[in-house]
């Protein structure tokens, strides 16, 4: 088999259409190709044998007959020699896993800590993406913040000879991972029904809780042992299924306590295998072949791929346009005598201020304390109408950016709250637009909307799929930046998941208006702390962590836009 195996590298695709440009070609087999395209997806595809059924092929190239189904999903035509056949690259073996990526990338290595990548890209052009990365060599994109962490100098951009470590631990068995169960992510875990066992098992690495499924009972379940210290409150209800608000906790703990039939939270032993009906997971917590799993991470593969950054040293050229919650009679989240609006209108003051004297940014806001910034001014007492205003001067002003030529990548959109969680929680949460609930077309036409200058030039807003797509991605890499830069100045963020593309309140799944709705493709909404904290409500009040917020922000933002990595990092040039 090796001698079939060779690698061309292309300026111009011969094979493809102008717009997936072919960057390197892996002949393993006479019948077995993989191709690196312009995009840093790795297309793969065999040809079928005379007389092949889809399960000698699913056994030939993945080593498992029972993945016929998904290769079968993948392809509409039946299975003639003549009829190339597109395999995931995640379902083949490991030696062709290995083969493919070692041909594509021929100065890729093992090492001792794990796998040592160089970056190849495209001339002139950003290089693969670490979701990428972290998809082709873990098994999983979501890794590729492991990743990173890993490789502190490295920004979430590539260039053509970064040199990225991927850690031993998180290696898939193809690249060294010493077993499946421990070095691959359960969110790519390809999960299998064993035949000596009714529940299907989920191995989890050192980052992932495990679990298991059962799917032959009236309500299907995932089953999760509880670890010593843990909670159902916390190690349930928050993690799995996403819910943050103290009601919505309360309520799953309610469903969860009562499906297991437990008499005493309190005196659940450790080892306890919980029963959690599957209707209450988070997509990535569902088995790997549920639909709803495989369209969230599909759309978090396409979104990344549709992310396209841009440099700028210092934030030169960058607009900057800051929203502060709320506002006026409208205090926001109030918990013990703590409102959030007056304190995140002071955490953008101060962002405005850090932004003002340390970088080339310019920056707008939305609101002072009593006022929407429109033409004429809307005073802040309708806490409906002031969002909505909200966000239609943030789209006027991108709109007058983009008149004056600033790229549409080179604005930012950032909204800063304060939330009030289950108690249990602390520290930042970042929500981003995911592309599935925004979509669309929308429009306010009460008078005292068609009243504003900002409404009344362009009163309906519409975002089409890949608009959408490349927003959920450049949002996601922006708010992992500032949840970075909180961790790396040693700032609360929230346990799980603390950056999120819904809101999971009262049953129901959203997004916030003021980024639903808002045009600029780079936007999120933070929740700086939670007050209904103590720890968070009394740490708010101080100027110290107002200003330390702030400064993280700032960071934050620089490292989204930065011109270079700084030496002195595992990361370096492949040249040096």
């Amino acid at each position: 088999m090796r001698g079939w195996v060779c690698a061309v590298l292309f300026a111009a695709s011969v094979y493809a259409a102008p717009s997936t440009k072919i960057l390197a070609v892996a002949q393993i087999t006479p019948e077995l190709r993989a191709s690196l395209v312009s995009d840093y997806s790795i297309d793969v595809v065999v040809r079928p044998h005379e007389g092949d059924a889809w399960t000698r092929l699913a056994k030939r190239v993945t080593g498992d007959a029972e993945n016929w189904r998904a290769l079968a999903a993948m392809n509409d035509e039946k299975l003639t020699p003549e009829t190339l056949v597109r395999v995931p690259l995640r379902l083949l073996r490991p030696e062709l896993q290995r083969q493919i990526l070692t041909t594509i990338f021929p100065k890729d290595a093992p090492t001792d800590a794990g796998w040592k990548h160089v970056v190849i890209g495209a001339i002139g052009g950003e290089g693969e993406s670490l979701w990428s990365i972290a998809e082709w060599f873990t098994g999983s994109g979501e890794n590729y913040a492991a990743i990173r962490q890993a490789n502190p100098a490295q920004g979430l951009a590539t260039q053509v000879g970064d040199v990225v470590l991927i850690p031993k631990q998180l290696l898939a068995p193809a690249f060294g991972g010493e077993r499946e169960g421990l070095n691959v992510s359960t969110k790519a875990t390809e999960v299998r029904k064993s035949e000596d066992d009714p529940i299907e098992h989920a191995p989890a690495d050192a980052g992932q809780p495990s679990l298991s499924y059962e799917r032959n009972t009236s309500e299907p379940y995932a089953v999760y042992r509880l670890q010593k210290g843990e909670a159902l409150y916390s190690s349930v209800a928050i993690r799995f299924t996403g819910r943050v608000y103290a009601k919505d906790v309360g309520d799953v703990v309610d469903r969860v306590v009562h499906f297991n039939g437990i008499d005493d939270v309190a005196k659940i032993p450790v080892g306890y295998a919980v029963k959690i009906p599957m209707s209450l997971l988070l997509p990535e917590y569902l088995p790997a072949d549920d639909p709803a799993r495989v369209a969230a991470e599909m759309a978090k593969r396409e979104s990344a791929k549709l992310a396209k950054r841009t440099r700028a040293r210092n934030l030169s050229g960058v607009h900057v346009i800051l929203d502060a919650g709320h506002g006026g009679s409208d205090p926001g989240a109030f918990c013990d005598g703590v409102a959030e609006s007056g304190y995140v209108f002071d955490v953008m003051n101060r962002l405005k201020e850090i932004l003002a004297k340390k970088s080339a940014a310019k920056v707008s806001v939305t609101r002072n304390e009593d006022f929407v910034l429109t033409t004429p001014l809307y005073e802040l007492d309708d806490p409906i109408v002031g969002v909505h205003l909200r966000w239609y001067l943030a789209n006027s002003i991108f709109r007058r950016a983009m008149r004056k030529g600033v790229p549409k990548e080179k604005v930012v959109f950032i909204s800063i709250h304060a939330d009030s969680l289950h108690p249990s929680l602390r520290g930042a949460m970042a929500y981003i637009p995911a592309e599935r609930y925004v979509t669309g077309s929308y429009r306010k036409t009460e008078s005292v909307y068609l009243a504003r200058a900002e409404v009344r030039e362009h009163p309906v807003v519409r975002h089409s799929e890949e608009e959408s797509l490349a927003a959920e991605g450049l949002s996601r890499d922006l708010a992992e930046s500032i949840v970075d830069a909180f961790e790396t100045r040693h700032l609360h963020v929230h346990p799980f998941n603390p950056v999120r593309d819904n809101v999971v309140r009262d049953g129901r799944e959203w997004v916030p208006a003021i980024i639903r709705y808002n045009l600029v493709p780079t936007r999120l909404l933070l929740e700086v702390c939670n007050l209904g904290n103590r720890n968070d409500r009394d740490l708010v009040k101080t100027r110290k962590y107002r200003q330390q917020v702030a400064e993280a922000m700032y960071e934050g933002l620089m490292n989204f836009f930065t011109d270079r990595e700084e030496p002195g990092s595992v990361v370096a040039r492949a040249t040096q």
